[in-house]
């Protein structure tokens, strides 16, 4: 991005915020020159009852998007959804009045929505003396002290006179650059999609639907096709604005988006705007909620189940605050992690920030940021969860997804890591190699993505599957395996076929199962040990077959085949008894094959010889060593095949 493009695209937003009739909009005319009232009733009243938005030139010649909000109690709700995305907050607060309880409830709001960047303009100073504007600069001081805004700048201004302007502008400036650098970061981030809460959603003639908001998260360009939730409106973007048409706009930034589709005209303030399968809406979720109480009213505690409105971005949902099982009520001031069950869908993500105001009266009474956007109907925590959750609330990314791990019963892609906890896919590879590389989370190869899995879980799996094939083996001795489908529904039945593809490898290089051909085993059961005698079986027997009469002695055998003592007794035992082999000496065994064929090169020869042939003759038919054929000959003449007449001058005859 150029210097001169980096003025333009400035991804900063700057918002008022304070009470009614504190000179809000006479303060952004006088920063810009123009009046955010847009209806004629606000002009008529002389208060804000909409949002107003435009655009402001720094001294830096930055050009920063303007909000200006209402101040008045009864469009808190109006306050709240042009706050939403705010970096810099302007707080506006008379000279002549001081902090009043919309200055109290709006810098609550701000708060609560993470914002902490802030200049107070301290106004209508043409109407104070010098020491009224000490006292009211003293008061707001005092009252910041113990927010988060302890300390921000306080500059006195006349918005009719125009003094003190200037000093505003320089410290709205000094609070863009302090922020500059993460809003240009959130601005290119490179595996997030774009959200856009709409807050004004009007027709053009000429041009068609028009929709506005606060960019989030990622960039959006002319020709994206996105989807409204929840009404699920599909839409492509035809034009933009920013500050004047621009075929891109940044997250952090004022946008206007020409939209066209079937039924975007219809689309209203609340709905959400995104990419199709890279955003959601929810009906329960996990947040640290802090209660504020209600302004200016006795304390009282929030009880579990209470009902509430929830804003989230534009949008405003009834729902319930459900404390965790066995805690107390909570009381005003009060921080804990609870879980919010909605009754209609709620466009969220983890991160984004939710304001709560009392059913009725509609007063604020607290709010947070959201730690888990889905989670399961459950008051009750395991320990894992709340691992979980003290994680997220406190930003640790590589903790947070560990835990997380350590929840699942299965194996999981990265990409179901970063839909879960609504992260970015760099950012959870980048955890993941951490946590490889220490070894608490396993890595399992599953075709062209990889498989993560906590260390525990893991093993936990491979106990799953001994125990499964033990069982498959007690109920079916004389089965020798399983299919793997088989296997896989009995010890894993929520595993889709690549997960259970990797489980079973990871099982085979751990011992835990072995397979052949189409078929899984446990090696350590009676079916097992049959199948490794009757493995080294067909093996002895291909050797033998391949060295023919010229047949290595046994020990040799086993020494070439690597076959334990153990093995190899049996198999010669199973071989023995099925007639497989036949021994010609004690330590010398031909294949049945082998000494069939031994037979035939007998026989014949002594048809040659005229009925009778003599030992030389038929070792040389036979075409082994002399002991060899000796070992032969004496095992034909046990076996009655043939006979020996030593009378006759050793001669060998057919029986």
């Amino acid at each position: 991005m150029s210097e001169v493009q980096a003025l333009v695209e400035c991804p900063v937003i700057v918002g008022t915020a304070g009470h009614v009739d504190h000179g809000k909009s006479a303060l952004i005319e006088a920063l810009t020159g123009k009046n955010p009232d847009r209806l004629e009733v606000e002009r008529r009243r002389g208060m804000t009852v909409e949002l107003g938005f435009g655009e402001l030139a720094l001294p830096s010649g930055k050009i920063v998007g303007l909000v200006d909000v209402p101040g008045h109690a009864h469009y808190l709700r109006a306050m709240v959804q042009g706050a939403t995305g705010i970096d810099v907050a302007v707080l506006v607060v008379s000279a002549v009045e001081g902090v009043m309880p919309q200055t109290r409830e709006h810098v609550h709001v701000l708060e609560l929505l993470g914002i902490t960047h802030m200049v107070v303009a301290l106004t209508m100073c043409d109407l104070a003396d010098a020491e009224m504007t000490e006292l009211a600069e003293l008061d707001v001081d005092d009252f910041l002290s113990d927010t988060v805004f302890a300390g921000v700048p306080i500059v006195p201004v006349s918005s009719k006179t125009g003094a003190g302007i200037d000093d505003l502008l320089a410290a709205l400036d000094e609070q863009v650059v302090a922020c500059w650098g993460a809003c240009r970061a959130r601005a290119e981030l490179t595996d997030a999609a774009p959200r856009l809460p709409i807050d004004r959603c009007f027709t053009i003639k000429g041009a068609g639907t028009v929709v506005t908001g606060t960019l989030h998260d990622a960039p959006v360009a002319v020709g994206d096709e996105l989807v409204a939730l929840p009404s699920r409106t599909v839409c492509r973007v035809r034009g933009i604005q920013v500050h004047g048409d621009t075929p891109r706009a940044l997250p952090g930034q004022r946008v206007a988006l020409n939209l066209v589709g079937d039924a975007v005209a219809a689309l209203d303030r609340g709905e959400m705007l995104g990419v199709q399968g890279r955003f959601g809406q929810t009906m329960r979720f996990m947040m640290v909620f802090t209660y504020l109480g209600r302004e200016g009213a006795k304390p009282r505690v929030l009880e579990s189940g209470a009902r509430v409105h929830v804003m989230a971005g534009t949008a405003e949902v009834v729902g319930r605050i459900m404390l965790m099982e066995g805690e107390a009520p909570m009381a005003v001031g009060e921080t804990r992690t609870v879980q919010v069950r909605l009754e209609e869908p709620l466009p969220l993500r983890a991160g984004d920030h939710a304001v709560v105001l009392s059913y009725s009266p509609v007063m604020l009474i607290g709010g947070g940021r959201v730690l888990l956007s889905r989670c399961r109907r459950s008051r009750e925590l395991s320990a894992g969860e709340r691992a979980l959750f003290a994680a997220l609330e406190s930003g640790d990314i590589a903790g947070g997804v560990g835990a997380w791990l350590a929840l699942q019963m299965l194996p999981v892609t990265a990409v179901d890591v970063a839909v879960a906890l609504d992260l970015g896919v760099g950012e959870v590879d980048a955890a993941l190699r951490g946590l490889v590389a220490q070894g608490s989370v396993r890595k399992l190869a599953a075709g062209d993505a990889d498989l993560l899995a906590d260390a525990a879980v893991l093993d936990g799996a491979m106990d799953a599957l001994a125990a499964t094939l033990s069982a498959m083996h007690a109920a079916a001795p004389k089965e020798t395996g399983f299919t793997p489908g088989a296997v896989a529904h009995a010890a894993w039945p929520a595993a889709d076929d690549t997960v259970a593809a990797a489980l079973i490898s990871e099982g085979c290089s751990r011992g835990v199962c072995a397979s052949e051909g189409a078929e899984m085993f446990d090696p350590h059961s009676a079916a097992a040990a049959a199948r490794v005698v009757r493995e080294a079986c067909e093996r002895i027997v291909a050797l033998l077959d391949e060295a023919g009469l010229d047949a290595p002695t046994l020990p040799e055998m086993g020494e070439r085949l690597q076959l334990d003592r153990d093995t190899m007794t049996r198999a010669l035992r199973e071989l023995s008894l099925n007639r497989s082999i036949v021994k010609v000496e004690r330590d010398v065994a031909l294949s049945a094959t082998v000494e069939s064929h031994a037979r035939e090169l007998v026989a014949a020869a002594i048809a040659d010889a005229g009925g009778a042939a003599t030992t030389s003759v038929l070792r040389e038919a036979l075409g082994v060593s002399r002991k060899r054929a000796i070992s032969i000959l004496e095992h034909l003449d046990a076996v009655r095949f043939t006979v020996l007449d030593k009378e006759a001058g050793g001669l060998r005859s057919l029986r």
